[in-house]
């Protein structure tokens, strides 16, 4: 129990300023162009509300031309990950990308995330990345969330 505190203590000082952090992109991510849904209040966390959808705007330009594209996103709760399904892990599909993505062209991925109503009331920080057609990461952020009632 010591050593969960102890992350989450060290999560919030790591989180402290931005709240969200390129984690090995390749693609450039506007990192201060980015909107997601509860982030903008909080100073410290992302708010996401159970029973509702999170939702996510994300600008990025890759320098080659990219075939394919898929979403995946996890959370991490001090050594846990815990994958989250996303509705269309297609992220050529009904998200604002039109594949095959062209090279040195501005692309915003748009997507949104349902938040369960059994997921447990916690601070998790959220992995959220799009992976090409050989599964590199094109993007990779991270943000912390609360969920809360």
């Amino acid at each position: 129990m010591r050593y969960l505190v102890l992350l989450l203590a060290i999560s919030a000082v790591v989180y402290g300023g931005s709240k969200v952090r390129n984690c090995g992109s390749s693609a450039t991510v506007n990192v201060n162009g980015i909107k997601i849904t509860g982030c903008d209040k909080n100073p410290r966390n992302c708010i996401f509300k159970k029973g509702q959808n999170a939702n996510m705007s994300l600008p990025f330009t890759s320098s080659t031309q990219i075939q394919a594209v898929h979403a995946k996103v996890s959370g991490h709760l001090g050594p846990l990950t815990v994958p989250f399904s996303l509705p269309q892990p297609n992220a050529c599909i009904n998200s604002g990308l039109v594949c095959p993505l062209q090279a040195d062209q501005p692309n915003v991925y748009v997507a949104s995330l349902p938040v369960k109503r059994i997921y447990p009331s916690v601070r998790v920080i959220v992995q959220w990345e799009l992976l090409d057609e050989h599964d590199n990461k094109l993007v990779c952020i991270k943000f912390p969330v609360q969920l809360q009632n």
